[in-house]
């Protein structure tokens, strides 16, 4: 796997914050803007929240693209629990796809990869990367990704200057708050730097 889609996968998430809101971030590699990833989160009827999210870089070299990466996801949450999630991803024209619910307690995962399909079944209570929510990020050791469909064991450390570092196997991911509000993220991979500068952040219905 390249670096570039690297970078990007281990980042796909969404979650669940105490009010509907939007998050609009520029999305950075090298210091370089390649895109944007917008998350949008709604209350349902059920008491739940809606989640969606979509991403879209590019990156060139000396005006050629080289890297094509569009990311969409709709997830439903019910407090800190996923109850189902529909996502599809394109990488230089190749494609994939989660479809997953909870069903009889647990949560049943379909996962497409261009020409390679299989499902897997979870523990019932699921979580995506919460980069937002510390509430639901404090609450699960084991985190999925929207786009390969892996569940990853997580750790998370904060420090008292709104920092928080989320360590797996094989990546870092670095989060930076302000009065309990995601405002950043950054990850190196092989040499490489993607970041997450917030843009704009709208909200309604309450405040953190």
């Amino acid at each position: 796997m390249k670096p570039v889609t690297v970078l990007i996968v281990i980042l796909m998430s969404a979650a669940v914050p105490g009010h509907a809101a939007q998050w609009n971030f520029d999305v950075y590699l090298d210091g370089k803007r390649i895109g944007e990833h917008t998350f949008q989160v709604e209350p349902d009827d059920g008491g739940g929240h809606i989640v969606r999210s979509d991403a879209r870089f590019d990156v060139k070299v000396l005006m050629v693209p080289v890297f094509r990466y569009r990311h969409s996801a709709e997830e439903r949450w019910s407090g800190a629990c996923l109850t189902s999630i529909q996502s599809t991803t394109k990488v230089n024209g190749k494609s994939s796809a989660l479809d997953g619910r909870r069903v009889d307690g647990s949560f049943e995962l379909a996962v497409t990869q261009n020409d390679d399909a299989w499902t897997t079944r979870l523990p019932g209570c699921v979580a995506t990367y919460a980069y937002w929510d510390m509430a639901t990020l404090e609450q699960h050791d084991q985190l999925l990704n929207s786009q390969t469909g892996s569940y990853d064991l997580v750790q998370l450390n904060a420090t008292d200057e709104g920092r928080v570092v989320l360590r797996a196997a094989t990546f870092t991911i670095d989060l930076e708050y302000a009065a309990d509000r995601w405002q950043s993220l950054s990850t190196l991979r092989d040499g490489r730097r993607l970041e997450y500068r917030l843009a704009a952040t709208r909200q309604s219905g309450g405040s953190t």
